[in-house]
């Protein structure tokens, strides 16, 4: 009988079993289940050198008390030039990835440390009371307490794909987050990217790394890019007007955050520096406002929101803007609807009027369905949160059972919980995360 058992192999995990072991928790007690490499998951498991971190490199620290670990191991096992930046050092995700990988697997290499490379499809309490997680290898794992730490799923479509009619499915690449895609482009080839997020400028610099000489369409809803990180710094710390109260409406919460910021490009140290300041205390007040409150927002502001959390690397808005020069990169303002084939082009419809005929269409509209959080909410095990993205939890990470009251021994740390913790950005916030849970479950 496992104790703990840890289900995902990314960066989420990996910290959370690192804080179990600094707690106090034996290896003995814990398992973990996940198809890469620990540390890796989706977000890492890239060999592709041209996807960097968006982000300067101490923040992306596991411990608190040493917030520069990964900034200090990267200068000694890192050769990696194009990382250096006025705004900080931004090294390639992969070896993020190799960094938080070697923090646990010296205990999985001696055997200290169970980690089975398989994929959990399904979870439900046995006869025994116990949690029983039914594995891809058609296995079954018993455990008194079990850790959904999955991270964001793997890209899907966003619409319906009649495959069938599609004769060469290499010209779609439906998950590029892992880069390999890029070995079946030609550089005279006519390239579409649907989305603008950080995805796509992943996209854009490794077309840039081949010297990329057809046109670059670009599909969203905002027709806009993230902006670069700047060298931003936090000076102090906001006093919202409303600190004393149990609930916060909407506007206020809104203009607070309006006024607050500068009157400067986004692109500007001076607006990124206000805008950082603000993350320090806007969970606790995001907590405050009302369910309907949580939605209105998150309707209304989605996608600029998104552009403001999740910055881009210098790197990649530099190549960014090296396309716009040469008059390749032309974007499109509005919602991919279908994919057909028309003989040897693929053809994108935007709406009911626009279409665009390309040789390669690359999905980069986000992450896709979370398939074990489905199982869990279809066998009534938990619901759904109020964005509709994931499970809903507790202050104390404990899934929810329709009705309200937590499932014992069942909790979740993930990116995706911000309709319950409001901004979840960076690896800092899923550290935190993880030691809190760890806490949690070391004290019990």
């Amino acid at each position: 009988m496992i104790e703990f058992l840890i289900v995902g192999s990314g960066f989420t995990a990996a910290t959370l079993c690192f804080h179990l072991l600094e707690a106090g928790i034996q290896t003995n007690s814990i398992n973990i289940v996940g198809p890469t490499k620990l540390g890796y998951g989706n977000a890492f498991n890239c060999m592709n050198d041209d996807y960097r971190l968006n982000v300067r490199s101490e923040i992306m620290w596991i411990d608190p008390n040493n917030k520069l670990e990964f900034t200090n191991w990267a200068k000694k096992n890192i050769i990696d030039e194009e990382a250096s930046h006025e705004a900080g050092n931004f090294y390639k995700r992969s070896d993020f990835g190799r960094f938080v990988h070697s923090k646990i697997n010296k205990l999985i290499e001696k055997g200290k440390l169970l980690h089975k490379k398989e994929i959990v499809q399904k979870i439900y309490k046995d006869k025994s009371g116990y949690w029983a997680s039914s594995l891809d290898d058609n296995t079954k794992i018993f455990s008194k307490n079990i850790i959904l730490a999955t991270g964001n799923p793997t890209p899907k479509w966003p619409f319906a794909l009649d495959k069938a009619t599609i004769t060469n499915n290499k010209n779609l690449v439906e998950n590029p987050w892992n880069g390999n895609w890029i070995k079946l482009i030609h550089k005279t080839d006519n390239i579409l990217l649907m989305g603008s997020g950080l995805t796509s400028l992943d996209c854009i610099a490794s077309l840039k790394s081949i010297d990329h000489k057809g046109e670059i369409h670009v599909v969203s809803p905002s027709g806009k890019f993230p902006p670069a990180n700047s060298k931003w710094e936090r000076k102090k710390i906001p006093i919202w007007p409303y600190e004393n109260n149990n609930r916060i409406l909407p506007s206020n919460f809104l203009n607070f955050i309006k006024n607050y910021l500068p009157f400067k490009p986004v692109e500007s140290s001076e607006w990124q520096s206000a805008w950082e300041e603000l993350r320090q205390n806007i969970n606790d007040n995001w907590k405050k406002l009302p369910d309907k409150g949580k939605l209105s927002l998150k309707n209304k502001l989605n996608s600029t929101w998104s552009r403001y959390r999740y910055r881009a690397s210098p790197q990649s808005i530099r190549d960014l803007i090296e396309f716009q020069k040469n008059q390749q990169l032309i974007i499109h303002k509005g919602k991919a609807k279908n994919i057909i084939q028309n003989r040897n082009k693929i053809i994108l419809t935007i709406g009911d009027r626009k279409s665009i005929n390309v040789d390669k269409i690359i999905n980069c509209s986000g992450k896709g369905e979370d398939k074990l959080s489905k199982q869990i909410i279809k066998s009534k095990i938990g619901f759904s949160d109020i964005f509709n993205e994931t499970l809903e939890v507790d202050d104390k990470f404990r899934v929810l059972r329709i009705g309200g009251k937590p499932n014992k021994g069942l909790y979740m740390i993930s990116p995706n919980l911000s309709s319950k913790f409001g901004d979840i950005v960076a690896a800092n916030s899923l550290a935190t995360q993880s030691i809190n849970l760890a806490s949690i479950l070391s004290s019990s």
